[in-house]
């Protein structure tokens, strides 16, 4: 069976989602082929001679390229069969499958994507766990999403694209150098419920631990594909407490002149000092996190569990310790200001965190996506909301706010993510 895997976005880095899920396919002999649009645009050749189409969507600014390609590979090959799977095929399982696909898999891909094509060949599944089919979705039927960590293995980085091909700007900035940047992850999920944040709506608060030998085998094969940074993209690197440092200090010890980053919360920063004045040695270059905004109202209304004192306190130890600081904002939200605006620009500045930021950064709006946790809140319940497909538009109850979000905005520029982090 011929089985094509597309991927249209995952943050402007090589796609690690269908590489995972290429490994298993193939070595139950299946094959694999693969598409990032992101790099390579639309090929039309691919999709043809294909049994399943599988489409990748693990972010939010996946879902509606995800689902042109859907159109186009119906369209293309209408014999085929069509599936989503990734991070927002969960969260958006019941809005995707019958309308624009045959099937969607919920939770883990691996497993269910190689079940499902074993029963589409003709090895005949007594239970597929994962799969969402287009007839339940249309009688409004859904499933438990499937969570295991037997099924992991090291992605099939060799199938892609080279890393050469993904640029990253802001790590080039703030590591003063052009790099070759190669990304992994060590867990996927996340332990915290930040009520904006894709991965809780997905995982609900499950972390599903990567084998510390698939991680550095990984890394290996990234090392030989050129890679001369390496992000984690983990929702945070602090899921687990002593998981992350244990690679960390074998990776060191086996390529000293790699360098990292990885993102985790300001909480764990202060938690952690210890471990990360020895990660500074052992090549972490610098650490992205989502500060929101410097508001103790902005900071409750997304259960964020921090406080401003706390994120003055995390910016000046890692200055002390000579590990920058990739800060990301929710920088227009309904619960500022125009008052507020003004002390953001304060706070930049007292911080020391011009040089820092990403200028994209100034123009990041909360997503209020289908599956928000936000969504249950009565502040938000209270908005003027304009119900789309796949999120809502909110207006902010003061029009100005509004007009200077549009006044800042920017045409968008592609690779450049406008969002938190890598996850959502």
């Amino acid at each position: 069976m011929n089985i094509l895997l597309v991927s249209t976005f995952e943050g402007g880095f090589q796609p690690t989602t269908i590489a995972t899920a290429a490994t298993p396919l193939m070595k139950e002999g299946f094959n694999v082929s693969v598409l990032d649009t992101y790099v390579d645009g639309i090929i039309e050749e691919k999709f043809q001679g294909k049994e399943i189409i599988a489409i990748s969507v693990p972010l939010f600014d996946a879902v509606h390229a995800g689902i042109e390609i859907a159109k186009l590979a119906a369209r293309l090959n209408p014999k085929a069969h069509i599936t989503f799977f990734g991070q927002h095929a969960t969260i958006n399982a019941t809005r995707l499958a019958g309308k624009y696909s045959d099937s969607c898999i919920c939770g883990e891909w691996e497993y269910p994507l190689t079940q499902l094509s074993k029963h589409l060949s003709g090895d005949k599944q007594d239970d597929l766990p994962g799969i969402l089919s287009g007839e339940e979705a249309m009688k409004g039927n859904n499933i438990h999403p499937y969570m295991s960590r037997d099924h992991l293995d090291v992605p099939s980085r060799n199938i892609l694209p080279p890393l050469h091909k993904y640029p990253q700007k802001q790590i080039n900035r703030l590591l003063g150098s052009e790099q070759i940047v190669g990304s992994t992850e060590m867990a996927r999920g996340c332990h915290h419920k930040c009520l904006y944040c894709s991965v809780f709506a997905a995982y609900d608060g499950k972390v599903i631990l990567v084998d510390e030998e698939i991680v550095i085998q990984d890394v290996r094969n990234l090392v030989e594909g050129g890679m001369t940074h390496l992000t984690f993209i983990d929702a945070d690197f602090f899921n687990a407490k002593y998981h992350g440092i244990k690679i960390l200090r074998k990776l060191h010890q086996e390529f000293p002149n790699l360098t990292y980053d990885f993102t985790t919360r300001v909480d764990h920063i202060l938690e952690n000092k210890e471990t990360l004045a020895e990660m500074k040695n052992l090549g972490v270059k610098f650490i992205t996190s989502a500060l929101e905004f410097p508001s103790k109202e902005v900071l409750d209304a997304v259960a964020k569990d921090t406080s401003i004192d706390d994120i003055t306190q995390a910016i000046a130890y890692l200055r002390e310790i000579d590990i920058k600081l990739n800060p990301t904002f929710i920088m227009f939200n309904p619960w500022t200001s125009l008052d507020d605006i003004v002390t953001f620009r304060s706070f930049i500045e007292n911080n020391a965190l011009n040089d820092l930021v990403d200028p994209i950064q100034y123009e990041t709006r909360l997503y209020l996506y289908k599956g928000s946790p936000l969504l249950h809140k009565e502040s938000i319940q209270s908005l003027d909301l304009t119900e789309y497909e796949f999120h809502y538009d909110w207006k902010h109850p003061d029009p100005k706010m509004d007009e200077l979000y549009y006044e800042m905005l920017t045409p968008p520029e592609e690779g450049i993510f406008k969002r938190c982090c890598l996850k959502c």
